[in-house]
């Protein structure tokens, strides 16, 4: 055999293996064999019909909704506060933005513990252009307000995810890559879509500028800083996995410090008052995609809580999962004691359950 042939043969077995290896993680990541557990040892209730939760942020006795859809723009777009006491209903809260549609929630208190702050991933509904909105909570635990502290935008704000925020005018963020060549750009999106190839960055705002913390992050969708401040987390959707980084609190410098394969691919997290990570999200992707196109298809639901231990996710267990008829495709839990909130960025319903 000819040198001529043999490395034909050997570009063809490599082109088959990495067309092979493309095929078989595509299948995985979006679940195309994968089903959802069904069942709550609890009871729940839907407590309102909103647009759609994108997000949750508990703090203190108070949830608040980041309420929109991914299935357009609503007049019931804004920032929600709903009391934990009682079945008080959500209220849409005064004072974001004429043109706020948010995606995405952070919070950090004023070191006195008294002031409550949030940030926003906004999408504007008249331009398309992403921004982070900065609010402060004017009487969190009475008839709570927006009162707007800043608004930071920029080149590599590209498809924002989420917010975490790190301090006073510091904060992570989530976010498509940026740097894609034009020509392949189509290409690569749809790879990076689907989960073949990685095509997320973490941003860092030092209150200056944004940079790249990190990057190559398959599907990087919700962010929470553990309690003390020293890993970021991070649901990897098309990873179908919770990374955590370390993080470097002077510089904001961020390393791999571990990860765990889930049984599901998660979209947002949240902590509960225990450092605990509650993460929704789904089982098979293309069933989500299928609801996302046609309402009248809805995909199942599953919350997990994840154990961490030193700031590394350690086991998953499962605490919810629906077929899709009492909330689809939940994208968002949020834990307070026996109390669990669940939220759809495509479905119209918020859920209120109490485990028993």
């Amino acid at each position: 055999m000819s040198r001529y042939h043999r490395l034909r043969r050997a570009l063809i077995l490599m082109l088959v293996l990495t067309v092979g290896g493309a095929l078989a993680r595509g299948l995985w990541v979006n679940g195309l064999f994968s089903s959802a557990q069904t069942g709550f040892a609890g009871v729940c209730r839907t407590a309102a019909e909103l647009a759609g939760v994108m997000d949750i942020e508990i703090v203190g006795g108070t949830a608040f909704l980041a309420v929109s859809s991914n299935r357009g723009i609503s007049d019931q777009d804004g920032i929600y506060a709903m009391p934990l006491a009682g079945n008080a209903r959500p209220r849409r809260l005064e004072g974001a933005p004429s043109d706020f549609h948010p995606r995405g929630l952070g919070s950090f208190r004023s070191p006195d513990g008294k002031g409550v702050f949030l940030l926003a991933v906004n999408r504007r509904g008249s331009s398309g252009r992403f921004s982070i909105e900065t609010f402060e909570v004017k009487d969190p635990q009475g008839e709570a307000a927006l009162v707007p502290q800043g608004s930071v935008s920029g080149g590599l704000l590209n498809d924002p995810q989420d917010v975490a925020a790190a301090g006073p005018g510091a904060f992570y963020v989530s976010a498509a890559a940026s740097d894609r060549d034009a020509l392949l750009r189509p290409l690569v999106q749809r790879l990076v879509s689907i989960g073949i190839v990685p095509g997320s960055q973490i941003l860092y705002f030092n209150g200056m500028s944004f940079r790249v913390a990190a990057d190559s992050i398959y599907g990087a969708r919700g962010l929470a800083l553990t309690p003390d401040g020293n890993h970021l987390l991070v649901a990897s959707m098309t990873g179908r996995s919770l990374l955590s980084l370390s993080r470097e609190v002077f510089t904001g410098n961020l390393e791999e410090a571990g990860s765990l394969t889930l049984p599901f691919a998660p979209e947002k997290i949240t902590l509960d008052t225990r450092g605990e990570v509650w993460a929704a999200g789904h089982a098979n992707l293309m069933a989500w995609r299928g609801y996302a196109a046609d309402a009248g298809k809805p995909s199942a639901s599953l919350a997990y809580r994840v154990s961490l231990a030193g700031g590394v996710p350690q086991e998953a267990l499962p605490v919810y999962g629906d077929d899709g008829r009492q909330i689809a495709a939940a994208s968002v839990a949020a834990s307070a004691g026996k109390r669990l909130l669940l939220g759809s960025s495509l479905d119209h319903r918020l859920l209120d359950c109490t485990a028993r």
